[in-house]
């Protein structure tokens, strides 16, 4: 049996004020030990070439901030394998009903939910037998992941019978600095940042995601929903410039 590893990490915050972020979203890396061994690799590399110094976790909002250098960071992860990605995130502005981004412990749980279904499906199918996973979400300032996430997940996930929980091997929550594929994980959440949330005049910016897309879960086939999900339409992600497929039967325009 495959042993898999996922760590996963936000972009934006789960606010709802004036002052939060538009968009809201995880990026889970799945690694086997192949993949594990390559983004340790990496991740040292490039925390060598940018002179990130010990103790300090390698940051997208950090240390990679210019076009160029995320170019770069794209190019060095589109090079690894086994590994694969799932992305979950919503345009609070697509959210037009309900209190769903107004209270920021419902709002963390139901993304987080979202992604931890996507990990175990994507363990359960990774090769031609299920995979035992050990996963590890980013932890969150202010947030009792054990008293308010866990249960959470016990109630709206391990009670459905179609979610194979039984894979899990010992799901925690961590810090960023505790784990390489965690700060690869930061780096493949600020993908999906510069491809939804506008800069200040209003652009997005898909070319670093487009690099990684043949690692997105189910690319080979169709990426939405099984890798890449936006909520609460999985056609709102197709309407974007940046998104590769015309004939996407997601895409209301095809």
């Amino acid at each position: 049996m495959t042993n898999l590893y996922a760590y996963v990490d936000e972009t934006g915050d789960p606010g709802g004020s004036a002052e939060s972020s538009p968009v809201f979203g995880m990026a889970a890396l799945l690694v086997d030990d192949v993949g594990a061994a390559q983004v340790q690799a990496a991740v040292q590399r490039l925390r060598r070439e940018f002179s990130i110094p010990e103790g300090t976790p390698l940051s997208w909002k950090r240390h990679v901030r210019t076009h160029e250098k995320r170019k770069y960071v794209a190019q060095q992860l589109a090079a690894l394998i086994g590994v694969k990605v799932i992305y979950v995130y919503c345009r609070k502005s697509d959210v037009t009903r309900g209190t769903f981004v107004r209270d920021r412990g419902t709002f963390y749980n139901y993304i987080a939910g979202k992604t931890y279904k996507g990990i175990l499906w994507a363990a359960n199918h990774w090769d031609s037998e299920p995979a035992k996973v050990w996963t590890r979400f980013g932890q969150v300032m202010g947030f009792d992941h054990q008293a308010t996430t866990k249960p959470y997940f016990e109630r709206a996930l391990f009670t459905d019978r179609r979610v194979p929980a039984q894979i899990e091997q010992g799901l925690k929550w961590v810090a960023a600095h505790t784990y390489a594929e965690s700060q690869a994980a930061d780096l493949y959440a600020g993908f999906i940042k510069a491809a939804t949330w506008p800069d200040e005049y209003g652009n997005v910016e898909g070319q670093y995601l487009r690099t990684v897309w043949h690692q997105i879960r189910n690319s080979e086939v169709c990426a939405v929903p099984l890798g890449l999900m936006s909520v609460p339409d999985s056609t709102l992600v197709t309407a974007n410039e940046w998104f590769p497929c015309g004939s996407c039967r997601y895409n209301r325009a095809s």
